[in-house]
């Protein structure tokens, strides 16, 4: 009885602890001064007023328009006879073999969107996508009035996404090109594009953010963030500011479902600028070149050594021009040319953007010392990621690495897993003389001291936290498909 009686007090005084809250939150609700009302004539006026803003937001992209293009694009795929699936071999047994090997061939068509920003005479040229338009046989721009053209590529570039094409035509209409460089989260923008093949299709939002980066591996990015409908079809396609400039080319979109889902990216106009003024000279871009791997100092290290700027090298490419001006792995580059080194991409692109050729004085920290080299810039590879993982070699361990590929993993039976290649092994070295079994070319390395190890970056940050005056523990995937830990005494 008596748990019955507390249990109803209880109750009783909860409900009149609601009570007394949504009491209060009904008088804080009340409190708030209420919305004016406007008679018809205030009504009208705002209305009107909405109506000019739609009206002039509908004659901007009227303005625009004209110089927006769809790009048709067409591929012919060859495919030839897969020596595990020949469907010939059950429709038509005793057909000769050179007729079931014979190529076969399809034509695949492609479509995306591009914007006209010069026009010289009866030429003109076209920005958009390397993804749209790169590797392509055939090329075909269409304008807002009908009008259609064979375009011809000038150039490509895959490391910002990037192609200019050149078509030839009277009177054709070109786009305004703003400022990138000025434009401010939360100014309203315009997308204009084709998406899923609807031509002309205009869509308006917010410049959501600037400076995105971090989404494709070996790019040059630095992208505005945009919530205005990108959907397939758009790449290639101009975002426009308020005053009918183009201050970005639609490039890609963030999310989970492959449709536009509130996150759209656009390369800054001041960035494919650039790029398409190399590309029309020279029908690529040139790029210099310091031949290291880097990754961003780790925050316990950055306090260790009292630093606020900086990156660490964790791989130097042999006989490239880090390598020749004498910079080591493990190092930490402070300046370049004169320049703090405070973020990674921006360094990426200081490189790239300096002149080929030059020589530029680098400093490093390296241990308690500071060095002041100077490096000769080469021309940046087209592959360099092919490049990097050539590896070098490792004096520490007595051994060369590389990041393994797909072809690799099943060439080397290690289909499935995750590691470094060991590609050379010195034979006086310390890899040589691990205990109880030596490391081998074509080992896959996976931990070293227990950290894992999925790339040469990976490899070389996780040597670099080692303790070099004790043994390295490592644990390797023979090719047999057996796994050992060895132990290896580093060379000092």
């Amino acid at each position: 009885m008596w748990r019955n009686r507390s249990g109803a007090l209880l109750a009783l005084l909860m409900g009149v602890v609601v009570g007394l809250g949504i009491s209060v939150s009904l008088d804080w609700v009340q409190s708030l001064p209420a919305a004016p009302k406007l008679n018809d004539e205030e009504v009208n006026k705002e209305l009107d007023a909405l109506e000019r803003q739609s009206q002039a937001l509908a004659a901007l992209a009227a303005r625009v328009k004209p110089s927006v293009v769809t790009v048709y694009t067409m591929k012919v795929v060859r495919m030839s006879e897969h020596p595990e699936f020949d469907p010939f071999r059950f429709l038509l047994p005793d057909s000769p073999r050179d007729l079931r090997q014979s190529p076969r061939e399809f034509r695949r068509p492609g479509q995306g969107s591009g914007v006209i920003v010069r026009a010289d005479g009866r030429t003109g040229v076209v920005l958009t996508n390397f993804h749209v338009a790169s590797g392509q046989d055939e090329l075909k721009v269409k304008l807002s009035d009908g009008r259609e053209f064979d375009a011809k590529l000038r150039g490509s570039d895959p490391k910002t996404d990037i192609a200019a094409l050149e078509i030839s035509g009277p009177n054709l209409p070109v786009a305004k090109l703003g400022n990138s460089e000025i434009v401010q989260p939360g100014e309203m923008c315009l997308a204009i594009g084709s998406p899923f093949g609807l031509e002309q299709t205009v869509t308006i939002g917010h410049v959501s953010a600037k400076g995105r980066r971090g989404f494709r591996r070996d790019t040059y990015e630095n992208y505005i963030q945009v919530d205005a409908a990108i959907n397939p079809g758009n790449s290639g396609g101009p975002l426009i500011n308020l005053k009918g400039e183009v201050i970005g080319i639609n490039t890609m979109i963030v999310t989970p479902s492959g449709v536009f889902s509130g996150v759209g990216l656009s390369i800054p106009i001041n960035m494919a600028k650039v790029v398409m003024e190399e590309l029309l000279e020279k029908g690529k871009v040139t790029r210099a070149w310091l031949g290291i791997v880097f990754s961003p100092l780790d925050k316990e290290v950055a306090e260790a050594l009292k630093l606020d700027h900086g990156v660490q090298v964790n791989q130097i490419v042999p006989g490239d021009p880090a390598d020749k001006a004498g910079i080591k792995e493990g190092d930490i580059l402070l300046e370049f040319d004169g320049q703090k080194i405070a973020d990674g991409e921006k360094f990426r692109e200081i490189v790239a953007k300096a002149k080929v050729g030059t020589t530029v004085p680098v400093k490093v920290l390296r241990g308690k010392e500071t060095l002041n080299l100077k490096v000769t810039l080469t021309e940046q590879p087209e592959d360099t990621a092919t490049v990097r993982s050539r590896g070098a070699l490792n004096r520490t361990l007595g051994l060369t690495v590389q990041d393994l590929t797909p072809e690799l993993a099943e060439e080397l039976g290690h289909k499935g897993e995750k590691g470094v290649v060991v590609t050379q092994v010195d034979a006086a070295g310390p890899a040589a003389a691990a205990r109880p079994t030596p490391v081998a070319e074509g080992d896959l390395i996976q931990e070293v001291a227990q950290q894992p190890t999925d790339s040469v970056v990976a490899f070389n940050r996780a040597l670099a936290k080692a303790d070099l005056s004790k043994s390295i523990l490592l644990l390797i995937r023979k090719r047999d498909g057996s796994k050992h830990f060895v132990v290896v005494k580093p060379r000092r």
